[in-house]
């Protein structure tokens, strides 16, 4: 059911654009966007901050977007989340002195410092390489092709870059019961 809520925003999004139009799109991605946060909230499920960032900027630029009749915001909005993402996990390395992922997932994975702050970076270079081809895509390319990248191009490169985050994890992972019988 999270899958399915996680991902409904663009598949909606993606549906309405191949009925509509990318204003019509726009405004069911910002409405969708808004029901995914609600329904999180309802279910008593964790609304991290990559959600509140990702509702706000599709509000912002899914706005702006209808306001002035311009596809260029709602196309600009892409780059603007994954810049956003990489700037709170090298704020948060920078300042906390700790990975945010670390901070995120270490109830589950336990990993050396030097693991997360690799896998932290690695994420900061993923997440500004998808803000420069969106812009490319953006500006070069018809609107048709930055639809099927937005839809298919970010997400699909997302979740190959999680199963090699994933791999990388788990080559890394160590034992906590194990490491607190060697401190013993």
């Amino acid at each position: 059911m999270l899958l399915v809520l996680e991902y409904l925003p663009i598949i909606l999004f993606f549906l309405f654009y191949l009925l509509g139009d990318i204003f019509i799109a726009t405004g069911v991605l910002m409405v969708g966007t808004v029901m995914q946060i609600v329904v999180m909230k309802f279910m008593r499920e964790p609304v991290t901050m990559r959600h509140w960032i990702v509702m706000w900027a599709v509000l912002i630029f899914g706005s702006i977007t209808l306001f002035l009749r311009d596809e260029w915001f709602v196309k600009i909005k892409v780059t603007v989340i994954y810049v956003a993402i990489a700037l709170f996990l090298l704020i948060g390395m920078w300042w906390k002195k700790r990975s945010p992922l670390q901070s995120m997932l270490d109830s589950e994975i336990n990993l050396p410092p030097f693991a997360w702050r690799r896998l932290t970076y690695a994420w900061v270079i993923f997440s500004l390489a998808l803000a420069v081809i969106n812009v490319y895509i953006a500006e070069a390319m018809s609107l048709d092709a930055w639809v099927n990248f937005k839809v298919f191009g970010t997400l699909g490169a997302t979740l190959i870059f999680s199963v090699f985050s994933g791999a990388y994890m788990f080559k890394h992972h160590t034992d906590r019961e194990k490491d607190a019988e060697e401190i013993e």
